[in-house]
């Protein structure tokens, strides 16, 4: 086997186990004294930790060497072993006890009430698996610079080879083929035009929180690439992702549209771009602008698809917070606003695919240097280099002259004050809560330390129901969002996932995993900070960290579930993903079993 396909099969397990191990089935975790006391063979056995794991409907088990057991986060694992007959242990690949595990689901009781789709799922881990092979062997020649801290924006977005660390497909791309991704995939950074549409002006709906309308500043954006075009408010333009272009054009409503004359295909036109982490959205270091745009592929759980809600509240967000005196004279965290879109609207139909969300680039030159998305500080990085967080850390203490724990504790204190306190004050003041997970945060390092946090994405917006009379006051058009609002009891689950467990856990792990500190005294600290902010809370912000200390269990995003039962996140009601239970860290219990060694044949069972 090639070391990237090495490379890849070990990343592909080692984001599955961690889902399946959370999701589905825990085992039986012994410490390696204590499985030698029942199994004396344990040559592959090089980690602390033993990980036993039962396949009732082939009447085996796995065992696998435990090489970093995590209290918040993504364990890290070795060799499998396979139980024989006679009681003999064989070795197996790693993807194929993946494929094990896979079969094993089909036979658990998993109750979701939808028939499971292993073959769905088996594609798309395949998928990622290739993709994931594919970037390594073209980019793994970038050596350490693929892990260097002062990269720009886009040079961090392009750097994400692995993604989400506790999701089975990372990678998967359906729709998308791979001479496609040379063009399309951020991994890949190529490079294209957007395709652009020419409509008369009746078919046009569109709204902004800004001066200007999006028609306006999106023929602004073309004009200067494209010389000696007019501008005709009768028949304004509307750009395109290349792969969306391609498919409207093979719809029969677009087509009638262009037989009719009332829309004409220009194809591709204007200044480069480049897309970011999310595929969809795209940059170009020339643009006051990044395009959000639907896509006809099937990125990890969902098609890309903008739905008009989506639209509405990023401009409604923005007329928010444009009113909210206190947020704006924040100068350390920002939300990327999304203050304008446009679309074609046809009859019957809520969205049309041409759906465009502008996002303002507060990224352009030299604003782009030192801003890091959190997914790929955190990655795990190509042997033999350094992870970029570490990579920062040593090369701080360098400088400094100190010690690397001493230096990673400043930062995290840095990280804590700069990316976890402002959302949970906003949330506090407004009510408005952040699917603030690793690839929707961002912060700046251009010093090495955290200087300010940045948030994106108009998907996760989730305003408390307890907020609601202040909120449409203040911005009346949110009553035309009643989606937008939730009981304070779910935003707690899913505020709480995705900026600790998705984000915050993700820096202790990482930091821990480097030998920087140790996981326990990460979370400590972490909760003592909180509790100093508690103190000066006095909304929901303050009963949301009430929640999440004295809940002895957490709501953890279930995505290898949703991706074995083929969910469509974005079509369910509200657009809730699968949620299952993980225990709490915070709880004492749960640190004191962590810290005293795991009692032998200890067992959590989770059937979702």
């Amino acid at each position: 086997m090639s070391n990237e396909k090495q490379v890849a099969e070990n990343a592909t397990f080692q984001a599955f186990l961690n889902s399946y191990s959370r999701e589905v089935y825990a085992g039986e975790l012994y410490t390696l004294s204590q499985w030698r006391e029942i199994c004396p063979y344990d040559k592959y056995m090089k980690g602390a930790h033993v990980l036993v794991l039962s396949l009732r409907s082939m009447s085996t088990r796995l065992v696998i060497d435990v090489c970093h057991y995590s209290l918040v986060g993504r364990h890290s694992f070795g060799q499998v072993l396979r139980e024989a007959s006679g009681g003999a242990w064989v070795l197996v690949e790693k993807l194929a006890a993946v494929i094990l595990l896979l079969q094993e689901m089909q036979h658990r009781p998993l109750t979701l009430g939808q028939a499971p789709c292993f073959d769905e799922c088996l594609t798309r881990l395949m998928e990622s698996y290739q993709a994931i092979a594919y970037y390594v062997s073209q980019r793994s020649g970038e050596g350490e610079g693929l892990y260097d801290w002062q990269q720009s924006f886009i040079e961090s977005e392009q750097a994400l080879l692995f993604g989400h660390w506790l999701h089975p497909t990372p990678k998967s791309r359906q729709g998308m083929a791979m001479w496609q991704q040379t063009y399309y995939a951020p991994e890949l950074k190529g490079a294209f035009q957007l395709h652009y549409f020419q409509v008369d002006a009746c078919m046009i709906r569109q709204d902004t929180a800004l001066d200007v309308p999006a028609t306006t500043l999106v023929w602004q954006e073309l004009a200067d690439f494209v010389p000696n075009m007019t501008y005709d408010p009768q028949r304004p333009v509307v750009p395109m992702h290349p792969l969306q272009a391609q498919w409207l054009l093979q719809q029969s409503y677009v087509q009638e549209a262009i037989h009719k004359g009332m829309l004409t295909y220009m194809g591709p036109l204007g200044k480069p771009f480049t897309a970011t982490s999310s595929i969809r959205t795209v940059y170009s270091r020339h643009s006051a602008w990044m395009f959000k745009f639907s896509i006809p592929v099937k990125v990890t759980n969902s098609v890309r698809v903008s739905r008009m809600n989506e639209l509405r509240a990023g401009v409604a967000v923005a007329r928010l917070l444009q009113k909210t005196r206190s947020f704006n004279q924040r100068t350390s965290f920002q939300i990327i606003h999304d203050p304008a879109y446009m679309t074609l609207a046809w009859p019957g139909m809520r969205e049309s695919g041409f759906e465009v969300i502008l996002r303002k680039n507060v990224f352009s030159p030299p604003h782009d240097k030192g801003i890091s998305l959190v997914a790929t500080l955190v990655q795990e990085p190509l042997p033999p280099y350094h992870s970029k967080l570490a990579s920062l850390i040593k090369a701080l203490a360098q400088k400094e002259g100190r010690s690397t724990k001493e230096v990673a504790l400043d930062w995290y204190r840095l990280y804590i004050k700069q990316a976890i306190f402002p959302l949970i004050q906003l949330y506090d003041e407004l009510g408005l809560a952040l699917e603030a997970h690793q690839q929707n945060s961002l912060l700046d390092i251009r010093t090495g330390y955290p200087g300010a946090s940045y948030y994106r994405d108009n998907q996760g917006y989730y305003l408390a129901s307890s907020y609601r009379g202040e909120l449409l006051q203040k911005e009346p058009s949110l009553a035309d969002l009643p989606e937008l609002f939730f009981e304070e009891s779910l935003i707690a689950d899913r505020f709480g996932y995705y900026l600790f467990q998705n984000q915050a856990f993700s820096i202790i792990q990482r930091l821990a995993t480097d030998g920087f500190a140790d996981e326990p005294f990460l979370l400590g600290e972490l909760k003592c900070q909180l509790q100093q902010l508690q103190r000066t809370l006095s909304g929901a912000g303050k009963r949301f960290l009430t929640h999440l200390f004295e809940k002895d269990n957490l709501a953890f995003k279930a995505n290898l579930l949703t991706c074995f039962h083929d969910i469509d996140e974005l079509t369910t009601p509200l657009e809730q993903a699968v949620y299952t239970m993980t225990p709490n860290p915070w709880k004492e219990t749960n640190v004191a079993e962590w810290r005293g060694g795991i009692q032998v044949g200890t067992t959590a069972t989770r059937d979702a």
